[in-house]
Order: C-alpha cells, then structure tokens, then sequence
C-alpha cells in the first residue's frame, strides 16, 4: 500500500512532464515551419532578381539596406567654403567609391546625393557628371555625395558584372543613403537627391524604394520604362538592363513608372527640348505620370538647350534647383 502511494505520483509527474515536453517539441516544430514558410514566400518574390541578377523595384523595396562606415580615401582641394574628399563605403560585399563636398564649420549640414548619368565605366572618375553641380551646392551649405555606382572606376562590380543602365545602381545609392549616419557633420533627417540623365533613372528607383529622401531633382532622366530604355540605347549598345526580347514581367518589375504610387518626395524635373540624348517626351510623360499620380511635382521646359544644359548656361536652372533644396530639405517644407 505504501509503495503504490509513492508510485502513483511518480507515473503522474513522469506523464506531465512527457506531456509537457511533447508540447514543447511541437511548437517548436510548428514555429519552425511557419518561418520556412516565410522564407520560401521572400524566395518567390526575389525570384526575378535571383535569376537575371537584375534589381527589380519589389526586390529594392523589400529588402535592408546596411551601409557602414563613410571612409575619406583622399582628401583632394579645400575651396574657401569646403572640403573636396575621395571617400568609399560599403554596399553589400562591394567596396564602392564616390567624391564628397563638406563645408567648413561644425554642422549638422543637410546632405545631397548626386547621381551621374551614364559614362564609359572604365574611363570614368569619381565626380564625373556631377562635380559642377556638388560644388554649386556646397558653397550653398550642404555636404554632396556622388556614387561612382559598382564597375566604374576604382569601385568593385557584382557578380552580375553590372553595367550601363543596371537597375543595381540603385543598391548602391540606397547602402549610401544608409551610410550617411556615420557622418558627424551630417544631418540625417535632411536628405535631397539629385540625378542627370541615367541618374534620374536610378533616383526614381531610389525614391521608390525609400521615405528618407525630403527632396528630389531630376534633371533630362532617361525613361521611366526599361523597355524605352533597352530600345533607344541599343543604337550605342548601351546595355545593363531588360532587353525588349526580355522576360516581360522583369521589364515590368524594373520600369519605375509602374511603382509612382510609392513616391512620397516632391520633384522637381527640368528638360531640355533640343536634347538628343534623351527623348524630350519622356520628361513630359512621367510629369504628367506623376500628376495622375496625386505626387508634388513642378516641371520646367527649356527651348534651346541641349542634354547637359550648356547652350545657354546654368544660371537658371541651377538657381531653381537649389531654389527647391532650401525649400524642401534646408527649410523642411513638405
């Protein structure tokens, strides 16, 4: 009798905690599928990515974006209002180079991000297509980045071996606009972008992908559909990005006209009508895109000039544009 008062409790302890641990074992298990299930759900969505090697707008949107360390490699001519550096930083395994403004003084100084247009990548050097522009802005108070882009000139190139109009470009301003932080002169809660030409290309697919951006200038952007793009450059075989015999749905995933909706920058968008470089109606579509789409958008026409707006000068057009920065990123208006 007393033995079977001692053994009773010891089955019931034994069987509870079996109980116990089975439950255990099983949400575990449970809670084990529910991420693989959530892995393979990012895997379909990347799928495109995956297998052209090509950054596509849901693929940009999705994913993190680290940045690091903003290095100074060179530090190359100080100006009366500024500093001119080489720097690099990283994006993703990629060591990526670029030149950058800081003027003088302690800060906190609202940042610029400049993207070039499309150059020969292994002609080209940091600043190219972009250092008129950066020093105008310097001297006006802000701290200019300009990517040279993965492959162009000393910064390293993906897998994919990236080239011409590659929407991965866009990888490496959003890594950049991460980097930002670990500039102590910079104040990260007021950040613009700048683009020409391809790098209006790769500053829509930027602002799409990001709220961190207070202010966007486009000046002559290529297309806002890859398609446009692969057929009018295919002339100087300009290639890096969805041919028109390419997967529709890439072309889609790619072409930053099909995700406006996701804009929350105002933009200013100047054009050029005797520009050769670019169709002067690609300007004109995405405006009136962009004012379908409910978006903060002011465009401006220029009769005369050409790709780079040298015809007949910078003044007004570079007024304007820092004219919008003050206003939007400096001043804080949204």
């Amino acid at each position: 009798m007393n033995k079977f008062k001692i053994v009773l409790p010891l089955i019931i302890v034994v069987g509870l905690l079996a109980l116990a641990g089975y439950k255990f074992i099983d949400k575990k298990t449970n809670n084990g599928s529910l991420s693989q299930k959530s892995q393979v759900s990012m895997i379909n969505k990347n799928t495109n990515q995956q297998q052209t090697g090509i950054a596509s707008v849901p693929y940009l949107r999705e994913r993190t974006y680290q940045g690091g360390k903003i290095k100074i490699e060179e530090t190359l001519v100080s100006e009366a209002n500024y500093t001119s550096y080489i720097f690099s930083y990283p994006s993703d395994n990629l060591k990526i180079f670029g030149m950058m403004n800081v003027p003088n003084g302690n800060g906190p100084f609202p940042v610029i991000i400049l993207n070039h247009g499309y150059f020969n990548q292994t002609s080209f050097s940091s600043g190219d297509g972009t250092r008129a522009m950066a020093d105008i802005l310097a001297a006006k108070g802000y701290i200019t980045l300009a990517s040279d882009y993965r492959g162009f000139g000393k910064s390293e190139n993906d897998a994919q071996k990236s080239r011409g109009h590659s929407p991965n470009y866009a990888i490496d301003i959003l890594n950049l606009i991460s980097s930002v932080k670990s500039l102590t002169k910079a104040d990260t809660n007021r950040i613009g972008m700048w683009g020409h030409s391809m790098g209006g290309e790769v500053s829509l697919r930027s602002l799409e992908a990001t709220n961190k951006i207070k202010a966007a200038v486009l000046w002559a952007p290529t297309s806002t559909n890859a398609s446009d793009n692969a057929a009018f450059y295919s002339r100087g075989q300009r290639a890096g990005l969805p041919s028109p015999s390419q997967n529709q749905n890439v072309q889609q995933d790619t072409s930053p006209i099909n995700y406006l909706k996701y804009i929350l920058t105002p933009i200013s968008l100047h054009q050029g009508l005797a520009d050769t470089e670019v169709k002067p109606e690609w300007s004109k579509q995405l405006n009136q895109a962009l004012i379908k789409e409910g978006k903060k958008v002011e465009y401006f026409e220029y009769p005369g000039q050409d790709h780079n707006f040298r015809n007949l000068g910078w003044d007004i057009i570079a007024k304007r544009t820092v004219d919008f920065f003050d206003k939007y990123v400096k001043g804080g208006e949204k």
